[in-house]
């Protein structure tokens, strides 16, 4: 297992992302709007308990740099077996349906943070489709794994000034030293469900 520590690593993805954000654009590598950077998140993550926010920022005339979390919460119940009072004539327990035990709640959490670059072919950054490559950390139930991983991308620009932003996005990520102990897979989905935010 990689052990890191998520706040020392958080802070200096984000001073390198704010850093490279201070260098020289080229004129043609600008959405065709002028703008430049985008803050999105997940608007249904009170309905569906999954929430995920980004920040994406024009490098080149057709790439992007950007960072982004997502966070899950997952409630479930375990029902345990109820006493055994004995054995039937055959060997098989008799079980003690009227003592059976409450269900117990179990939660699982999954905390992702990724820093990500994107390519988008068309020429024209933030808008149409894109791929691109992601590096971070990834929390599940307290077990902290660094990963990578690439995803494909789709995202319009609506409203009259075309400010509003809208994106969707899969992709798949590795996490680096899992093992059977961990009750982990190695590779998790990644998943963008309607983002919607700002451009600028």
């Amino acid at each position: 297992m990689v052990k890191v520590k998520s706040a020392s690593f958080a802070v200096a993805v984000v001073v390198l992302i704010f850093g490279f954000s201070e260098l020289p654009l080229n004129a043609q590598q600008s959405t065709e709007s002028g703008k430049q950077q985008v803050f999105s998140a997940n608007p249904f993550g009170l309905i569906l308990e999954l929430f995920n926010a980004e920040y994406e920022r024009v490098i080149s005339g057709t790439s992007t740099i950007g960072f982004g979390g997502s966070t899950l919460k997952n409630d479930h119940d375990i029902y345990p077996e109820p006493p055994i009072l004995g054995t039937d004539e055959f060997g098989f327990p008799i079980y003690d349906w009227a003592n059976e035990p409450d269900p117990i709640t179990e939660t699982d959490r999954y905390i992702n943070f990724d820093v990500f670059w994107r390519f988008y072919p068309s020429g024209n950054p933030l808008v149409g489709w894109a791929f691109g490559a992601k590096l971070g950390i990834t929390s599940v139930n307290d077990q902290t794994h660094l990963g990578y991983g690439f995803d494909l991308n789709r995202s319009w620009l609506l409203g009259p000034e075309e400010n509003f932003y809208v994106g969707l996005g899969f992709g798949l990520k590795r996490l680096i030293g899992t093992t059977e102990a961990d009750d982990l897979i190695p590779v998790i989905p990644t998943i963008r469900i309607a983002n919607v935010g700002f451009i600028f």
